[in-house]
């Protein structure tokens, strides 16, 4: 069985005038929230910004189509792969000193891109999407720990953060190496700064807390790969997550081939992204309030719909910002809701680490086909009619799924 976060005593929830074991006091919950959400900044720019430069990056190395989604999937390789290690290592570490280690692996991964060839930029997109994999994990269950009764707020938040750094690093990815007149390997590199910044930030912390050491894993209802709860959540995380890596990854692309310019295109996500901010922050809060949240999930993957056909239909003009305005309300939607289901769905920090562990395994690898095919599928057919069919199609399930995991039901004894 999988090694729990932290232990049965830190994960059950606390009487009142208890503190729960390794959780900030009271009066430092703030800048403790803001250190989380610092994290959460730092989880897609790395990945994001080879988006805006990618034809220029296809150009200089000459990889083909199909080689750049392979770029472009590398790192949800490392999400899916080392997601089910985050456990052990934060058992074995703590969540803190955990967290230090992945940002100083970030920001290697982020600096050593600095250098403008084909392996020094797969190699920086290794360590940047392992880094970030056991980030997504041990973060989830740090809410769930820390901030037990304001999970929907702080998983509504840390999601704004996760879309946000992603927004800003599509608008001035581009912007700035121009500015600065760097190459796109420069551009890359840009975003060790704010890595090095969380890091700044965390690594004082160690100095001045102490994690207590978790217990031995114990039993408690079996694992997480035997719920039929865990598997819709899973199932919903993988196909959004298909969705959204997808369409970030190739959506400047193909603003490009419709008459945009690369800054414009840029922008273009930067709006997508910048859109999604509005649902990943106003979706976890209403489905913490609510009973069942199938309804957010089948509002999320409508409007995602909606923007796919647009982009069918009406692929050039002005008509583009629409699409992406609400291609990123619906991805914001389902992609905060997919991270709030890991809490929501779980008893404990224990069971919010498996969950977000095995969602974020399934996920991430299912996921990590869908750049690569929709760049196969524009090569093969040299248009992008296919590709968006398709992500038309893998909308469907997602629905289903989200649906299904939103029925109120929790993973764990007695689940199905």
């Amino acid at each position: 069985m999988t090694p729990p976060l932290v232990s049965r005593e830190a994960a059950t929830p606390p009487a009142v005038a208890a503190p729960v074991p390794g959780a900030p006091p009271h009066r430092r919950l703030l800048p403790y929230a803001l250190a989380v959400l610092l994290v959460g900044i730092n989880m897609r720019p790395a990945i994001v910004a080879v988006s805006p430069l990618l034809e220029d990056i296809r150009h200089a190395t000459g990889l083909s189509n199909g080689g750049a989604g392979a770029l472009s999937t590398l790192p949800l390789v490392c999400f899916g792969v080392f997601a089910p290690l985050a456990p052990r290592l934060a058992r074995r570490w703590g969540m803190e000193r955990t967290l230090v280690a992945v940002l100083a692996v970030l920001l290697c991964g982020t600096a050593v891109r600095l250098v403008p060839a084909p392996f020094p930029l797969f190699a920086g997109s290794f360590l940047a999407g392992t880094a970030v994999a056991v980030a997504n994990v041990v973060v989830t269950a740090l809410i769930k720990r820390d901030f037990a009764h304001r999970v929907g707020l702080m998983s509504g938040l840390h999601t704004t953060m996760l879309v946000g750094g992603g927004a800003v690093a599509a608008a001035t990815t581009v912007p700035l190496r121009d500015a600065l007149s760097l190459s796109w390997a420069g551009g890359l590199a840009l975003w060790s700064v704010p890595a090095l910044v969380a890091l700044a930030v965390w690594a004082p912390r160690l100095r001045h807390r102490r994690e207590r050491p978790a217990a031995p894993a114990r039993p408690d209802g079996g694992s997480v790969w035997r719920s039929g709860t865990a598997w819709a959540v899973a199932l919903f995380y993988a196909f959004q997550s298909l969705l959204y890596y997808t369409a970030t990854t190739w959506l400047p692309s193909f603003a490009v081939g419709h008459g945009w310019s690369e800054s414009g295109a840029g922008a273009l996500l930067a709006v997508c992204m910048g859109s999604a901010v509005i649902t990943s922050l106003l979706v976890p809060v209403l489905a913490q309030r609510a009973r069942r949240q199938g309804h957010l999930a089948v509002a999320g993957t409508a409007l995602c719909v909606a923007a796919f056909a647009g982009m069918l239909t009406v692929p050039a003009g002005p008509a583009a910002v629409v699409w992406a305005v609400l291609l990123g309300l619906g991805l914001g939607a389902v992609l905060s809701l997919g991270i709030t289901y890991m809490s929501l769905c779980a008893r404990t920090a224990h069971e919010a680490g498996l969950l977000s562990a095995m969602s974020q395994c399934v996920g991430y690898l299912l996921a990590a086909a869908g750049p690569v095919a929709f760049g196969a599928a524009r090569d093969l057919t040299g248009g992008w009619t296919a590709g968006l069919v398709a992500l038309v199609v893998l909308a469907v399930p997602m629905g289903i799924t989200g649906a299904v995991a939103g029925r109120g039901r929790r993973v764990g004894r007695g689940a199905a």
